[in-house]
This record gives C-alpha cells, structure tokens and sequence, in this order.
C-alpha cells in the first residue's frame, strides 16, 4: 500500500510517467513513429496490440479485485457500520446487565452476534481462501461462519424469549460459587 501511495505522489508521477512513457513507446519505435509518443496519440488498438508498461502500472492494485463485471461494493460504509457496532456495545453491554429487560437483550443478541459475524467471516476469507485450501474448503468455511451464526442468534432468542434472558444468564453465572471455597 505504501508503495502505490508512492507511486502516486506528484513527486514520484511525473519522473516515473516518464519511464513508463518511454517504455511503453519502444515497441512503437519501430514503425518510424518517435520514441516518445502522448499517450492520447496512442489509437486504443495500438494500445491493445503493445500491451504498454503504463497500463500496468496504471493498473497495479493493492488488493483482490473482482474479475467480474458487477457493480464494485463500497466496503468503507461496512466498515464504519462496524465500528459503530462495536462502539454501541460499550455503553449497552453494561446498560442490559444493569436494566435487564427483553428489548437491551435482543438489541444485544443482534450487535453481538453481527459483531462476531464479522470477526468469523474476515477470519475465514483471509486464511481459508480458495487459493490456499481449494474453492471448495473455502466455501465452507464461509458457510460453517454463516450456521455457526444463525445458531448463536437463534439460541440467544431462545434464552430471551423461553428463559431468563441474557442479563439473567450473566447474573446467574455471576453468582454461582466454587464448593473448593473456605
């Protein structure tokens, strides 16, 4: 990443568009055209056919980007939803044990289940990629994060709505005491 931020600057651009230009023009040099050529000179075609250094580097990415021809998602507006996610269960975690009562439970089986989710997933696609363990070992894994999920909220439901809640549990496991105690 810091080498494409440096590759970026108007420092590095100019001197290194240069380079580029240069060596994305030499295939051109042979058919009596100078050796530097302005890239809008350049006719999509030829661009096609010489396959420039310029458009690599043009296109040099930090990270995987989908091959296919969908809409790119914006992942900057998951990750702040996340973030607010996780600064909202400070206050509420304290707050439901404080207040137990059936609605801070199930706001709180949701933001935790959805935080965890997205801990799970993000573990799962960095180390279970289809590169590493195969596309199917990949999948899975992704599908085990899914169930394992939509379990954990479903139990939470049903220990709020069939039990004594989520605050109630944490209170009860609070104050069970070791015999071993003197």
């Amino acid at each position: 990443m810091a080498l494409s931020m440096f590759l970026r600057s108007p420092a590095c651009a100019s001197r290194l568009q240069q380079q580029c230009m240069r060596f994305s023009t030499q295939s051109l040099a042979r058919s009596s055209t100078p050796l530097i050529v302005p890239l809008k000179n350049i006719t999509l075609l030829e661009a096609k056919k010489s396959t420039p250094i310029l458009n690599s580097v043009r296109d040099f990415r930090t990270s995987m980007v989908r091959m296919s021809e969908e809409k790119a998602h914006d992942h900057a507006k998951l990750w702040v939803v996340e973030k607010l996610t996780a600064a909202v269960l400070v206050p509420l975690i304290p707050l439901g044990l404080l207040m137990p009562n059936k609605l801070f439970d199930s706001v709180l089986a949701i933001l935790i289940t959805a935080h965890s989710f997205w801990g799970l997933e993000a573990i799962a696609v960095d180390y279970a990629r289809a590169s590493v363990v195969g596309p199917v070992l990949a999948k899975l894994a992704v599908i085990l994060v899914y169930l394992v999920s939509i379990a954990t909220l479903g139990g939470l439901f049903y220990v709020i709505g069939h039990d004594v809640g989520i605050a109630g549990t944490v209170r009860q496991l609070w104050s069970v005491k070791s015999e071993n105690r003197a």
